[in-house]
């Protein structure tokens, strides 16, 4: 992640503190000659930027809206996403005489944001694969259903590409690493519990995913956690869990708890302080380790905390807004769509 000062120790401890502002860190910075979808000229904005810890200036005074809470949802596009299902056919024409394409930024890799030219005018996303991966890329989809591991709607082919359709979710846990708040024990719980219910059900089926990383895994505006880039799957001939499955999972647990990992690997926390009211996540970090089995992982933290994927809409959000996000935008001519 970030080079570190060498004189850092790395300690798990028994008590370990809470929701505070992050600590400085260098901007993240996009890379160069990012691969593109479609044509026109490449206008990238920064990756996800650490924003700095000066404290923010008071809120001036505002109108009080009184009255007992209300539970917070968006509609739409999780209908839509479990109303329509993927038969495992594939189209053999372009996804652009359907799609209108308006920009492309790096969400998990390179993606289209896209819109229907006619019907439902839902904001969906696009991958493209080179067509000599196809065949892989189709089985591993084929494969993989669950509610925690990205799914597609529709399969387009040509001769040079492999195109898939799927939800638009804005986020991805990199984003969350790079904004100011630093998620709560519920908060965490959500996400972990997610991820390891989408890694188990890869693993099932023989799966292992060897980039999973923050990058690597999208969050949508409800909270709902997926494992991406899953065209890096590669099959393994057993179910087994074993260290090279747990090794990403300590990483995503330490980025999210202190916003960085040890360039040399280690595994733990160094501001401890922080985390002094919640030391079942220190403990599940450290099982991390050793643990034998997502299950587990599970015991050691994520059943003693109740949570819902609502529990992160307040934090995804948060990040939306305040972190930015490679991409690049080609303006259209006047009177084309």
């Amino acid at each position: 992640m970030r080079p570190l000062d060498d004189k850092r120790v790395t300690k798990i401890l028994d008590t370990v503190p809470m929701l505070q502002q992050s600590p400085d860190k260098k901007d993240l910075v996009a890379p160069a000659n990012e691969p593109r979808l479609m044509p026109g000229p490449l206008q990238p904005g920064p990756r996800p930027i650490k924003r700095p810890t000066t404290p923010s200036p008071p809120e001036p005074p505002g109108k009080v809206i009184r009255g007992s809470p209300r539970n917070f949802a968006l509609q739409g596009t999780s209908h839509l996403e479990n109303s329509i299902g993927w038969d495992g056919s594939v189209r053999n024409e372009s996804p652009w005489d359907t799609f209108k394409p308006y920009y492309e930024c790096d969400l998990a890799g390179n993606v289209s944001v896209c819109v229907r030219s006619s019907g439902n005018r839902a904001a969906q996303a696009i991958r493209r694969y080179p067509s000599e991966d196809a065949d892989r890329i189709l089985g591993v989809l084929r494969s993989t259903s669950h509610k925690n591991v990205v799914s597609i709607w529709e399969c387009f082919r040509e001769s040079d590409f492999l195109y898939t359709v799927s939800k638009f979710d804005p986020l991805t846990l990199d984003h969350l690493v790079a904004c100011k708040a630093f998620p709560g024990q519920v908060e965490l719980a959500a996400i972990m519990s997610q991820i390891l219910d989408g890694l188990s059900h890869l693993v099932d089926q023989n799966f292992y995913h060897p980039c999973l990383d923050c990058s690597s895994i999208l969050m949508s505006l409800e909270g709902e956690i997926k494992i991406a880039r899953i065209d890096c799957c590669v099959i393994q001939q057993t179910s087994r869990v074993n260290n090279t499955h747990l090794a990403p999972v300590s990483k995503v647990m330490m980025e999210l708890m202190q916003k960085y990992t040890k360039e040399d690997g280690a595994v733990g926390i160094e501001n401890l302080d922080r985390w002094k009211k919640c030391p079942a996540a220190i403990d599940f970090l450290s099982a991390t380790i050793s643990a034998s089995s997502f299950e587990e992982l599970r015991k050691r933290f994520l059943t003693e905390t109740r949570w819902c994927p609502g529990d992160l809409i307040g934090l995804a959000w948060f990040a939306l807004i305040s972190a930015r996000t490679f991409y690049s935008f080609t303006p259209r001519s006047e009177g084309k769509n």
